[in-house]
């Protein structure tokens, strides 16, 4: 399985607006032949990981998932 990770500084080439910083960190993950679930298992133990590093944070059990159709229909359209 090969995974490369970038961790850059984005800049926005729009107009400034009161809800977007016009600067941001973005997590750039390029992978190749990962399922949905292998993805979001090796996001979630980076995402701990990055907790526990920074702050000392250890964020207890699994994180909670939906179905896309649930998310939609509670969070979207």
């Amino acid at each position: 399985m090969s995974v490369i990770t970038k961790i850059v500084k984005c800049f926005r080439d729009e107009d400034l607006r009161a809800d977007r910083q016009p600067e941001f960190t973005q997590l750039d993950v390029e992978t190749s032949f990962m399922n949905e679930n292998e993805i979001m298992q090796m996001m979630e133990e980076m995402t701990r990981g990055l907790f526990k590093s920074v702050i000392d944070a250890d964020l207890g059990g699994k994180f909670p998932t939906i179905t896309y159709a649930d998310a939609m229909d509670k969070y979207g359209r």
